[in-house]
């Protein structure tokens, strides 16, 4: 379905994402969430992003049911396969996923999904919060199962994990081999509680080893990944998929209470690899022109949707210079790339400094030390230490 010799950025798109991809390049893949497809509101959105993307993966949400939030949230409720349509108040148990059960399951996902005219089944997934969870089983075997029942169909297995429970190699070791029997055509990693603006280097490197795991058996692809969906290319994965300006961390409250209270008042500055509240990036942008590839007219005066699209090309065109490289190269050339960013965000913090007006904390792009360190680059320092 997707091949790492010409990796993808995926846009995770959001009702405000419209106008952008009416105006944007065209796009290899994108990904809706289920409540957002089936929408009758939002059916404008599912059918330019079918138009647009050569391929459409749907997210079912499956594991919101394993939590109480979704009792209030009535898109999540209308869901053919969510268990509050029968009785308000059910949360999915790994003991309650009989072998007819999962059948029911798996035929309601799958069947929803044909109906939106994705590319691929997703199997329903669960967040496994420990490899000695009873729901790691019940996952791997629903997996199985939608392979068996999907025919020719691709079908893709959302390895959904807590950052916290990989950063143990034996975790990492019994995901990957558990999850390599699920006879997977690609795999979706989900990290919950990852923000890769404040993840170490371990963390990030788990992450990455984890989705090398998983690739020896099927493509990979790293979700809601910002900068760190270019180091998962650079691993070996297949694509990322991150949000347009938003959906580049899945904090556990996105199970608990949905996709709630996104705000994309930001931009994205290619040069610099940041994405910035917009008066701050136009404040960036104007001492350090060279963060902006495209600095006209600043961000401030850029309507939502041309953000939104500038920052769809310039994710799309980072992907695609990346897969310009050998894999054997793309450490290396990325971590070029990210010394480069750090370099621009580095002047732009001296020259907001010494202009007494906006300032750019380090916080902001420490990320880029940390990426750059995983590929192979300069150590990152601490955050919080001397130099900060």
């Amino acid at each position: 379905m997707f091949d790492r010799n010409e990796p993808v950025f995926a846009p995770l798109l959001l009702p405000s994402d419209e106008g952008a991809l009416e105006t944007c390049g065209p796009l290899q893949a994108a990904i809706l969430s289920a409540t957002v497809a089936v929408s009758d509101r939002l059916d404008p959105l599912r059918r330019m992003a079918r138009l647009r993307a050569a391929k459409l993966i749907i997210d079912p949400r499956t594991a919101v049911f394993q939590f109480e939030g979704y009792m209030s949230m009535e898109d999540m409720r209308a869901l053919p396969y969510s268990p509050g349509q029968a009785t308000l108040g059910t949360l999915w148990h790994p003991n309650q996923f009989s072998r007819d059960r999962r059948q029911q399951v798996i035929q309601a996902v799958a069947a929803l999904q044909v109906h939106l005219e994705a590319d691929a089944i997703v199997a329903p997934y669960f967040l496994i919060p420990a490899p000695d969870h009873e729901w790691l089983e019940v996952a791997v075997d629903v997996a199985q199962e939608t392979r068996r029942h999907a025919g020719e169909r691709p079908v893709a297995v959302n390895v959904c994990v807590d950052i916290d429970s990989i950063l143990v190699e034996s975790a990492r070791s019994t995901y990957g081999d558990a999850f390599g029997e699920s006879s997977a055509d690609l795999f979706l990693l989900t990290v919950v509680n990852l923000d890769e603006r404040e993840a170490t280097p371990d963390e990030a490197r788990a992450v990455l080893d984890l989705l090398a795991r998983l690739s020896q058996t099927a493509p990979a692809m790293l979700l809601y990944a910002g900068r760190l969906g270019l180091s998962a290319i650079a691993a070996g994965a297949v694509g990322y998929a991150g949000g347009t300006l938003e959906l580049e961390a899945h904090p556990r409250s996105y199970l608990r209470e949905g996709l709630v209270n996104l705000r994309a008042n930001a931009h994205y500055l290619p040069g610099a690899m940041v994405r910035l509240p917009v008066r701050q990036a136009a404040a960036v942008a104007a001492c350090v022109p060279t963060t902006d590839a495209a600095n006209t007219p600043l961000a401030t005066r850029l309507v939502q949707r041309e953000r939104v699209r500038r920052a769809l090309d310039a994710k799309t065109a980072e992907t695609r210079w990346l897969g310009g490289y050998a894999e054997s190269e793309r450490e290396s050339a990325l971590s070029h790339r990210f010394e480069g960013a750090l370099v621009l965000c580095q002047q732009a913090r001296s020259e907001l400094e010494q202009a007494d007006g906006e300032q750019l904390a380090r916080s902001a792009f420490h990320y880029l030390e940390v990426l750059r360190e995983v590929a192979g680059g300069e150590k990152a320092e601490l955050l919080g230490g001397p130099a900060f």
